[in-house]
């Protein structure tokens, strides 16, 4: 669940602004994250058992499999939505609306 939260993460909320050539929301306060709220209530997992891994008895390594394919699930929703892709990342409301309305992407 941890790496569906880094990918919802960066697919809606994470963004680091600059004012010139510094970071404006460089604290926690400004710099948005998910929060338990934000979450869907509910995630699927499925796990696949193979035996052939070099872990004991075959057992492979997950990892954070969750974080890079995320930002693309949702893109991908958005566009089956809209008929249009996004091209940017994160996806906030104003992103995708402008998108909606077939506006020009901010800087």
């Amino acid at each position: 669940l941890g790496a569906a939260t880094q990918g919802l993460g960066g697919a809606l909320y994470e963004e680091l602004v600059y004012d010139g050539a510094q970071i404006s929301n460089a604290n926690v306060v400004e710099y948005r994250v998910p929060r338990a709220g934000d979450m869907p209530g509910k995630i699927d997992t499925l796990l696949a058992e193979r035996r052939d891994g070099v872990g004991p008895y075959g057992a492979k390594g997950s990892g954070e499999g969750a974080v890079n394919p995320t930002g693309a699930a949702v893109a991908a929703a958005i566009a089956r939505a809209l008929g249009r892709w996004p091209t940017r990342l994160p996806l906030t409301p104003e992103r995708v609306w402008r998108l909606a309305n077939d506006l020009p992407e901010d800087d």
